[in-house]
């Protein structure tokens, strides 16, 4: 089963970054680092993505045949989503424990969510890795 594990920081998560020095904020990054290895290592880790500060979002809607863009996140909340990890495992239970492991499960949350595995969904991946482009890593 796919469970996506959604990465939020609390409110005042930049200003402890911030005035973190440059050694605990690369050990803070290693913990990032190695939970992927771990995820690989147990055939667990399916893709993995860290967002931009939600000062650069822009919200999209539509009505009426109108698009209205707006500056900011979705919803308002007090932690701000950070980014997610996917990950497939046996149960519900491997998902948490995977969740309980990311660092920002101490300085914020991470929600954790069953992929939808829909004949739909299927076909709409399906749609997406055809399409997409062959990108190479960066180097």
């Amino acid at each position: 089963m796919r469970y996506v594990l959604l990465t939020y920081n609390a409110p005042d998560a930049r200003e402890a970054w911030d005035a973190m020095t440059p050694t605990e904020r690369r050990a803070e990054e290693n913990e990032y680092v190695q939970l992927v290895e771990a995820m690989r290592h147990s055939n667990s880790y399916v893709a993995a993505v860290e967002f931009d500060p939600s000062a650069t979002t822009h919200t999209v809607r539509v009505g009426n045949g109108t698009v209205s863009v707006t500056g900011g996140p979705a919803t308002t909340a007090e932690e701000s989503l950070t980014g997610y990890f996917v990950i497939e495992v046996d149960s519900i239970e491997s998902a948490i424990d995977w969740a309980s492991k990311i660092p920002n499960a101490r300085n914020g949350s991470v929600e954790v969510r069953k992929a939808d595995e829909s004949e739909l969904a299927d076909r709409i991946a399906r749609a997406a890795s055809e399409a997409a482009p062959q990108r190479s890593s960066p180097g």
